[in-house]
């Protein structure tokens, strides 16, 4: 009976296209050949140094080949036909310009290209943890018939399953065949006083022929015969396994051979079962650190504030998936903007969580709390009495007026601070109190003009102690004069520049490392753009 759908839910199935029906990769030189048929003028990837003889270099931008390829040159030129040179249809410095978009768009695809590999290799690699049809059936039967099939192949009429508890002074009965079920509840043995156990255990099979060698070996269970093998992984003991008959008798070679397979079989299935549930919860945690993860890059601000005096820009790196730095702005009722750099002390998840109650902290008290200071006072008691005093955090917030220039801040922690002017640098941070350890701490408001062009640069802890790795130090000469002649960038570019100095000294992020960059246009009097 074929069943209508519903007009109020509509489900969306991709189109996944028949085999063959995929386009071609893009080809670099399609790309040049319809550059040179628009603008007259030859575009070539060329590898090596050599200066092709048709044509005079008039541009050239390296080209990043991916993973397998080789480093070339994409170059812009005029043809040249009989040793003259032919007239292109378009102006040279739009030609460069449209180049130069290509070879940008051309690295990012490849720089696409290279991760998708990357993210391929990764998920062949996965092992998924779903139990098959098998482990379906519970572990206690799963057991129970390997120990029934144990011991009627060697012609024993009971079997039991003897495991250590993790201080490794006790056997506890877990598993059974043949035996009154009430014994399940029977209290462990000391491992002292079981010598047939420890024996085993030592690596050695014991074999009891008769009720007197059991009573002299300590046998659980009493018995005419019995034999006793271990179990345990290739690093690790496990346990012992028994198997008991009604008769006195002997064992032979092979029938203790027997037991040691069923031993294996079970410490394989106890293993398995270890190994499975650890990787369920390993795939359990796993999702919640990436919905972790997700949660603290959404938390950060994804657009510059609608403020045209102030330029702000920001940059952070976790050492872990999720950590305790991060940087804030938002604009405050009153019209002023507010900015923020926050770097909590511990790591990982624990710096994470305390990272999201500072800064909904910060959020909260800056609605209704004006002067800087005042506002890391209020936090700081807020932390302190919110934790047992093992949270503690370095906070940097400002007010930034759009009309005059005007900084007023305060810091808590070891952070650093340089304002980038065109006749110096100056540093405009001390170390003081973290926030969270002494709830009387006094943090002070200072204030600072911007004139048009100047940059506030502020950096968390890890920053400072990265480059402190190297040699160097945040507000050295060398780390200046790097900046210093790109003060006219916006600060976007100028964080960046900041970045590539990390990532050139340091590029495994043992620290947390946060950057926040502010910089003041000169828009004087400007007002608030509309949202």
């Amino acid at each position: 009976m074929a069943k209508s759908i519903p007009a109020y839910l509509r489900l969306f199935n991709e189109q996944v296209p028949p085999p063959g029906a995929a386009a071609d990769p893009v080809d670099l030189g399609e790309v040049c050949s319809a550059f040179e048929r628009v603008t007259g003028l030859p575009l070539r990837n060329l590898t090596g140094e050599a200066k092709p003889k048709d044509v005079e270099v008039l541009w050239s931008a390296p080209v990043e080949p991916g993973a397998e390829g080789t480093p070339g040159h994409l170059r812009v030129g005029v043809a040249v036909v009989s040793g003259e040179s032919v007239a292109p249809q378009t102006d040279l410095s739009a030609a460069a310009e449209l180049a130069a978009a290509i070879a940008r768009l051309w690295r990012e695809l490849n720089r696409t290209r290279e991760a998708l590999r990357q993210r391929e290799a990764d998920l062949a690699a996965g092992v998924p943890v779903t139990p098959q049809a098998e482990a379906g059936r519970h572990l206690a039967d799963r057991i129970e018939r390997v120990l029934r099939g144990g011991a009627e192949a060697i012609g024993c009429d009971a079997a039991s399953l003897y495991l250590l508890d993790e201080s490794t002074t006790e056997l506890k009965l877990r598993a059974s065949w043949g035996l009154p079920a009430g014994r399940l509840t029977a209290p462990a043995r000391p491992l002292d006083r079981a010598s047939a156990d420890l024996e085993a255990l030592a690596g050695h099979a014991i074999v009891l022929e008769d009720a007197a060698a059991q009573r002299n070996w300590s046998a659980p269970e009493e018995f005419p015969a019995a034999v006793c093998v271990p179990v345990s992984s290739p690093t690790v003991p496990l346990g012992t396994l028994w198997l008991f008959c009604n008769r006195a008798r002997p064992f032979s070679d092979q029938e203790v051979n027997v037991a040691e397979i069923v031993a294996g079989r079970i410490a394989a299935d106890l293993e398995r079962e270890m190994l499975m549930t650890e990787g369920v919860e390993g795939a359990r945690l796993k999702q919640q650190l990436a919905a972790a993860e997700r949660f603290e890059h959404n938390q950060r601000p994804q657009i510059a504030p609608l403020v045209e005096a102030w330029d702000v820009a920001g940059w952070t790196e976790q050492a872990g998936r999720v950590g305790g730095d991060f940087y804030d702005w938002f604009v405050r009722p009153d019209e002023q903007l507010a900015l923020a750099l926050g770097d909590c002390s511990a790591q990982g998840i624990e710096a994470a969580l305390t990272a999201s109650s500072l800064r909904a902290g910060l959020r909260s008290h800056a609605e209704y709390v004006t002067e800087p200071g005042k506002l890391l006072e209020r936090i700081n008691r807020s932390l302190w009495t919110s934790s047992a005093g093992d949270q503690s955090a370095g906070l940097f917030f400002a007010v930034a007026d759009p009309a005059t220039g005007r900084l007023r801040f305060a810091s808590a922690g070891h952070l650093a601070g340089l304002v980038l002017s065109a006749r110096d640098c100056q540093a405009v941070l001390t170390p003081t109190v973290l926030l969270g350890l002494i709830p009387e701490t006094h943090y002070e408001t200072c204030e600072r003009l911007l004139s048009p062009g100047d940059a506030l640069l502020i950096a968390s802890e890890g920053v400072c102690e990265a480059l402190e790795e190297r040699g160097g130090r945040f507000g050295d000469e060398r780390f200046v004069e790097l900046l210093l002649p790109h003060l006219g960038e916006s600060a976007a570019d100028l964080a960046g520049r900041v970045r590539d100095q990390l990532e050139a000294c340091a590029p495994l992020a043992r620290y947390d490392r946060t950057i926040l960059v502010v910089k003041h246009r000169g828009a004087a009097g400007a007002k608030r753009r509309p949202r």
